[in-house]
């Protein structure tokens, strides 16, 4: 069943009931239950899943209360020209606090994930959601009927039905709480004539209004074809492959799309609320940044966030250009953490770290957050850091109990496809990890281009080369203190590939203290000046 002829027999089903006033919120439920998962259905942007979701609601959209399929209004409010009465209020630190609660019993995982997706609003913005007290207005999360939220805050309590399973997924999440946010969908902006084409006569009849453009704040912002806002091509279209949207110049442009905010959203929220933050969402398949200033002396209580989010199956490789952050004592003062995830939340990978050595890492997922801070002393550069998206990589850190590993690995038998991975190995403190390469069926490659191994010590910055090997001969030890190595061979029925068995021995260079100081060194620190305060108080 497609999207129209889905939302036609739901039409016609609560039509029939609706007129017998039959229709209760149970019978509702049991419809939004045969309703497929969104997640199942071959949807290239967040509103067209939302609007399979709503199905069942739109043709009693004037009884609900709903508009363009998924948000309702506050009485005698009007939000789209940014008045101060559609945001939640400031506090004295400048930051936006924005109380919510459950009323539901979603499940932990649910939860979980409703969560993450407010905290990754944190990570970027100055908005931060705490749990109400007794708070008047706050939003109140609802296991309801679809999914659908009021665009910007309420007098009292405000509910976002986020309906379990199909409306708990991030993407639908973040575009509800832009909506009671104060943004209504990008394609009611007052400019859209300049950049996209509506094709009403292929919208269903009766559903022309959900195209209306609205007086909109643009807050001088590009406008934004892949934001979590906007409607897909086929939004309300009367059959399917006819599109209702169709952007300009370039009509082969992607409109919305499925993983969360963009950065024109960040942007536009920061905007909104005069935030004044620092950091932003990075989502090109590679890129950099820098520390504030760079390469000047960063500043005084810098706080930065960087939000790196590669499509989904894939992961991020970050290095360092250049690397150095103001050492003190367990890195306490000036510091680069590195979050295997969007939050602060998350699994630390590195940190806090600070010195001259390099935190490169590869994600286990595809999300990275870096989180760098400073305080009122003595400064330094700081850093500029690049990152890339792959599809293939692993990281392996030793530990004091685990000095000795392996990794094998295996081309493709399709001579089509070229394979590519990449793992990063590094060594604890104060020592160097040394690799013994074995490569398997390994084929020649004229100036090293379609088949090779590259190695990097990426813990120096720049990385250094370690070698680049690309013919099946013996392949020297190499050895270095974080090393990255990348294997890229066409595949073949005999299966390229190779097998590296590493181990950890002591750094003669890093035990004379010259590298970056990490948290687990405040131990010994922290027990020497214990010592010393017990003398002077017992003297």
């Amino acid at each position: 069943m497609n999207f129209t002829s889905g939302i036609m027999l739901a039409f016609s089903l609560l039509s029939a009931l609706w007129s017998s006033a039959v229709v209760g919120e149970e019978l509702l439920k049991q419809l939004f239950k045969d309703t497929p998962k969104a997640q199942e259905m071959n949807y290239n942007d967040i509103i067209s899943r939302i609007m399979n979701i709503n199905g069942p609601l739109l043709n009693i959209s004037s009884l609900q209360g709903i508009i363009t399929g998924d948000y309702r209004e506050h009485a005698n409010t009007i939000c789209s020209a940014g008045h101060k009465s559609c945001l939640w209020p400031s506090s004295h630190n400048k930051n936006i606090y924005v109380p919510y609660a459950f009323k539901s019993n979603y499940k932990r995982a649910h939860k979980a994930l409703i969560m993450t997706s407010l905290f990754e609003f944190e990570s970027l913005t100055c908005l931060r959601f705490k749990y109400r007290t007794r708070e008047v207005a706050y939003l109140e999360f609802i296991d309801g009927i679809g999914c659908w939220s009021y665009v910007g805050p309420g007098k009292r309590t405000q509910e976002i039905s986020l309906q379990e399973p199909h409306c708990v997924d991030v993407g639908i999440i973040q575009h509800q709480m832009m909506h009671a946010l104060g943004f209504y969908h990008e394609t009611s902006r007052i400019d859209r004539k300049n950049h996209v084409e509506v094709k009403i006569e292929h919208v269903v009849k009766g559903f022309e209004h959900n195209f209306n453009v609205k007086k909109s704040n643009n807050l001088v912002t590009e406008y934004d074809y892949s934001s979590i806002m906007h409607f897909g091509r086929y939004a309300f279209s009367k059959m399917p492959g006819l599109p209702t949207i169709v952007p300009k110049p370039d009509p082969n442009i992607n409109l919305g799309q499925l993983m969360g905010f963009s950065k024109t959203d960040i942007l536009k929220i920061n905007k909104l609320y005069q935030c004044n933050v620092c950091g932003n969402l990075l989502t090109e398949n590679y890129g950099s940044f820098i520390s504030p200033h760079y390469p000047d002396l960063y500043p005084d209580y810098a706080q930065c966030k960087w939000m790196i989010r590669a499509p989904w199956q894939h992961k991020i490789i970050l290095e360092f250009n250049f690397f150095h952050i103001q050492i003190y004592v367990g890195c306490y003062r000036d510091n680069l953490k590195i979050y295997d995830g969007s939050t602060v939340h998350s699994r630390i990978l590195k940190g806090p770290v600070c010195g001259k050595m390099a935190p490169a890492v590869i994600s286990s997922d595809h999300q990275l957050l870096i989180v760098f801070v400073s305080g009122h002393f003595k400064h330094s550069k700081g850093f500029s850091a690049k990152y890339r998206f792959v599809t293939c990589g692993r990281m392996l850190i030793a530990s004091p109990t685990k000095i000795i590993g392996k990794f094998e690995y295996r081309a493709t038998l399709n001579p089509n496809e070229i394979s590519n991975c990449f793992w990063l190995v590094q060594a604890h403190k104060g020592h160097k990890v040394v690799f013994e390469i074995t490569t398997y069926n390994f084929q020649r490659s004229d100036n090293c281009t379609n088949a090779y191994m590259k190695i990097h010590d990426v813990a120096r910055a720049p990385p250094t080369s370690q070698g680049k090997f690309c013919e099946a001969t013996p392949i020297p030890i190499v050895e270095g203190t974080a090393l990255l190595l990348e294997f890229k061979h066409p595949g073949a029925q005999i299966q390229p590939g190779l097998r590296v068995d590493y181990k950890c021995v002591i750094h003669p260079f890093e035990r004379q203290g010259r590298s970056s100081v990490h948290w687990n060194q405040c131990n010994a620190f922290i027990l020497v000046w214990c010592i010393l305060l017990n003398s002077v108080w017992i003297m």
